[in-house]
């Protein structure tokens, strides 16, 4: 039933960036990097739902998890390359790419540093 959920909250999260990245972006005034950092933690929050999808994480499926939130980053990119006011950027597919790494590490950490404590 759990597995379940996360499987539900992965999609339903995965859905959310896509909607949010149809619209086009409003001008705002923004200090240079913080849509990076933005990138980084959408992308975090995205590989900690899908690892939690998975009964095993073992190197593969890290590898896979990675693999697939970063090539989700590279479409969605791709998919703003449409979207009036928006654009492709390279610097933000490394930044998804980087938050996809710092989800699964961070899932992996917590689950470690839960399991010493019992």
């Amino acid at each position: 039933m759990r597995r379940n959920f996360y499987i539900f909250l992965t999609l339903a999260y995965a859905f959310l960036i896509f909607i949010l990245s149809s619209f086009p972006k409003l001008p705002t005034v923004e200090k240079p990097g913080i849509d990076k950092v933005e990138h980084v933690i959408e992308y975090s929050i995205l590989s900690f739902l899908l690892i939690n999808c998975f009964r095993k994480k073992n190197r593969r499926v890290v590898f896979i998890i990675i693999l697939l939130v970063s090539l989700y980053g590279i479409t969605d990119e791709f998919h703003q390359y449409f979207v009036p006011g928006r654009s492709c950027s390279g610097f933000d597919m490394l930044a998804d790419s980087i938050g996809s790494f710092v989800g699964v590490w961070i899932n992996i950490r917590f689950k470690r540093n839960h399991k010493r404590k019992f």
